[in-house]
Order: structure tokens, then C-alpha cells, then sequence
């Protein structure tokens, strides 16, 4: 849209005003923020046409931005916008709808005979008339304290509580990311834009809205669609900062989702029952080749860089590779190798280092849950037959056809364990 197509009205008093956030709309915008050239900005009200139907009239009232975030995040009522002082006053702009003149008058609010909203009325949509809004969601934190916040704290929430939603929302299917555009001045509200914005304003809210309700929330629990560890983390931080969190579409300004601190500890309580058995893709290793983990260890060990070629592997199995040592603790998460490392690296014979890499298996996450489901002790013990069921019933986040191809991981790693002992 043109900047010419945004002109509300060219007045004397504050010079050019622009169409910016509009809150109430009937055939036209009638309750609005508006910038002038100089980036100021002012409230405009409509008061409809005067008694004889020969002027259309408005309010103009100066604004801080400080209000408007207030006014924007329903903290104030619109007369507080309108009305911001007891002795506030304003321009009254007429527009004589036959000549199309404009005629200013300051005047005191007070002293005007007109109805304004309650004090209990409050903005219902907002839409960004003029394209600037970088933003298209609010994630508000309110501390249940009085205590100050520490900024590192309510970074850290944030970035929790964004990495919860977008875990959340892809369960469903739902590739919708939140990017920190910025935080308001003086509150605790980060604003935040959101990737595929029409597919989540369409579906995501609705799947949102589920964390909000205990029943829907344990029922995506049983369907496998909370990552554990993600909702506890969240927990854990909101909880050691004494914050609760709310979720705002800009646009609607309507409450996506909340989470105040009882609720989180009913939550809470029923994530830590799952999460001691919790299995997720990223635990699940997909490295087939026991081999090509001794080499990959070997070439880290000599501070040579790992490659497909010095793999002898397809290029998107280096990271296989890469992950399976770390699963298995045998290289660093910056990619050195660990004491253990060492020792299977260093084994005299194979079968003392795959007596080394089982016994890591063992107690990892997979390896685990595995032998406990199966109800042994020993990956010997256990039958490799059973890894694409265990997988499919088991593991969040994986298809039932992934599940079968990670499966013969498993099945490999445990032949080769059982064929040396």
C-alpha cells in the first residue's frame, strides 16, 4: 500500500497523520494510532457526525509509546487512551462532509457531551494498517512475586517457552517457528514473528490452546506429542523465576495460551511419572556399522576432520556417525574424544571394544528403556527381533516407517554384541 493511501488527514496542528495500528473498524478505521511524518504518534477516535449531519468529527490525542504498548496489551481501557489525564485535551478535528474542509479546535475531554467507551472496554483487534509491524505474536510474563526479574531469566523463558510451542506445534505437523523481533520497553513482553503465520493462525492456535487444558494437554502426553524434556525445561525455568507466561496473537489480541504456577505443578507432576522411560529420535541411534564408529574415533583421535570419504560413508551418514559417538559418550559435544572414547579406541581386541560400546548402549536412554520393556539386564539377553515394535510404541517423534529403519540399527548392534560374546 502507497503511503498516499494511508493519509487519514493533513492537519495543521500535527501535520500529515498516517494510518499505523487500527483497533475498531466499521466501514472505515474509527479507533486507530496514526503516525505523521516525524514518526509521533496519536491516538484518533471517531464521535460520528455531529447532530445536523453536516460534519464528521474526531478526536486527536497524543500518545506515548509506552501507552500504546499499554493500551495494545488490554493493560489500559480505551478511555485511558482517550482520557489520559483527568484535564487531558484534545484536538477535535471536523471534517465538513460537503466542503471537505478541516477545522481544529483544542477542547477539554471532560467538558465534551459525548458517550465514550466504559471503563471496562477494551481494544479487540489490531491490525497493522500500514505494513511496519515486524512482530505477530506477544509471549507476556507476569511474576508471582515482587520481586525484580533478572533479565538473563526472562531471556531464558523466553527462549523456552518459544522452543516448547514450536516442538509442540510440530507434532501436529505444523513447521511454524518464533523469532524474537524485540521486548516492550518497561513491561515483560517480548514480541516475536512467527513462520508460516496463515497455517498457524488456522490450525496452530487451536493446538496450542490444548497446553491450556489439563485433559487435552495429558491426552497429548499419551498421544506422544509433548517432547518431555522440552515441557520440562519450560517448567523448571518458569518455575525458578516464579513466572507465569501468556500467549497473544497481535492481530486478534486474543489469548492463545497461559501457564501460571499451580497449573505447571499439576503438569509437572504427571510429566515426571513418563519422563524416567521418555524416548525420543534424537536418543535412537541410526549407525548401523559398529566398524565405522571405531574409525570415526580413530580418525578424531589423530585431530583429523571427519569425512565422508575418510568415512568411507554417503555424506549425511557423517553425521550418524557424529551423533552415535556422542549418544554413546564417547566424543565430546564439541567433538573431542572422551576418556571412554579412548579406552574402546584404545581395546586390544574387538571383542573389548564392543564389550566397551555395549556397556555404553546400555546406559543410554534406548539402550535402557529397551532391555527394561524387554524385562532383562543385558542387551545379550534381549531379543533384537523386537527393536521396530519397541521403536514405534515407544519413541516420540518417529513415523512407524522411520521407526523400522532406525530398528535396524538396534538389531545390528546387538547381533554383533551377541556374536563376540
Amino acid at each position: 500500500m502507497k503511503k498516499s493511501d494511508l493519509l487519514f488527514f493533513k492537519l495543521t496542528t500535527y501535520g500529515n497523520l498516517f494510518y499505523h495500528n487500527v483497533y475498531s473498524y466499521y466501514d472505515e478505521p474509527i479507533a486507530f494510532t496514526a503516525l505523521n511524518d516525524y514518526g509521533q504518534v496519536y491516538f484518533c477516535y471517531s464521535l460520528g457526525l455531529d447532530d445536523n449531519g453536516l460534519f464528521d468529527e474526531w478526536l486527536v490525542v497524543p500518545i506515548s509509546e509506552s501507552n500504546v504498548n499499554k493500551l495494545e496489551q488490554k493493560d489500559i481501557p480505551i478511555i485511558k487512551a482517550i482520557k489520559q489525564k483527568s484535564d487531558t485535551k484534545a484536538l477535535l478535528v471536523k471534517l465538513c462532509l460537503e466542503t471537505g474542509q478541516l477545522k481544529e479546535d483544542f477542547v477539554s475531554i471532560s467538558k465534551l457531551a459525548y458517550i465514550f467507551p466504559k471503563d471496562d472496554v477494551y481494544i479487540h483487534e489490531n491490525v497493522n494498517y500500514d505494513g511496519t509491524r515486524k512482530h505477530t505474536h506477544r509471549i507476556r510474563f507476569a511474576k508471582s512475586t515482587s520481586s525484580l526479574i533478572a533479565s538473563i531469566n526472562l531471556d531464558n523463558a523466553s527462549k523456552a517457552f518459544s522452543n516448547f510451542c514450536r516442538h509442540f506445534l510440530n507434532s501436529f505437523d505444523i513447521k511454524s517457528n518464533f523469532y524474537h523481533h524485540d521486548a516492550v520497553v518497561g513491561s515483560f513482553v517480548y514480541r516475536v514473528k512467527a513462520s508460516e503465520i496463515q497455517t498457524l493462525q488456522q490450525k496452530g492456535h487451536d493446538i496450542l490452546r490444548k497446553v491450556s487444558n489439563i485433559k487435552d494437554f495429558f491426552q497429548a502426553l499419551d498421544n506422544k506429542k509433548i517432547d518431555l524434556r522440552v515441557a520440562r525445561e519450560l517448567f523448571n525455568t518458569l518455575l525458578d523465576s516464579q513466572l507465569d507466561v501468556e500467549f497473544y496473537d497481535e492481530e486478534s489480541t486474543q489469548l492463545i495460551f497461559s501457564l501460571n504456577q499451580k497449573y505447571i505443578l499439576e503438569l509437572i507432576e504427571e510429566v515426571d511419572k513418563r519422563i524416567g522411560n521418555y524416548l525420543d529420535s534424537t536418543m535412537v541411534p541410526q549407525a548401523d556399522n559398529l566398524d565405522r564408529i571405531k574409525k570415526y574415533l580413530e580418525l578424531t583421535s589423530n585431530n583429523k576432520l571427519v569425512t565422508a570419504d575418510s568415512l568411507e560413508v554417503d555424506p549425511r551418514q557423517v553425521s550418524y556417525y557424529r551423533d552415535a559417538c556422542r549418544l554413546l559418550s564417547l566424543i565430546h559435544s564439541y567433538g573431542k574424544i572422551t576418556p571412554i572414547g579412548l579406552k574402546a579406541l584404545n581395546a586390544e581386541t574387538e571383542i573389548e571394544f564392543l564389550e566397551v560400546i555395549q556397556r555404553q548402549f546400555e546406559e543410554t536412554e534406548c539402550g535402557y528403556i529397551w532391555m527394561l520393556d524387554q524385562g532383562v539386564s543385558s542387551m545379550l539377553e534381549i531379543n533384537e527381533d523386537t527393536a521396530a515394535d519397541f521403536l514405534i510404541d515407544k519413541c516420540n517423534g518417529l513415523s512407524d516407517s522411520t521407526s523400522k529403519r532406525r530398528a535396524q540399527t538396534l538389531k545390528a548392534w546387538v547381533k554383533k554384541f551377541k556374536h563376540a560374546s
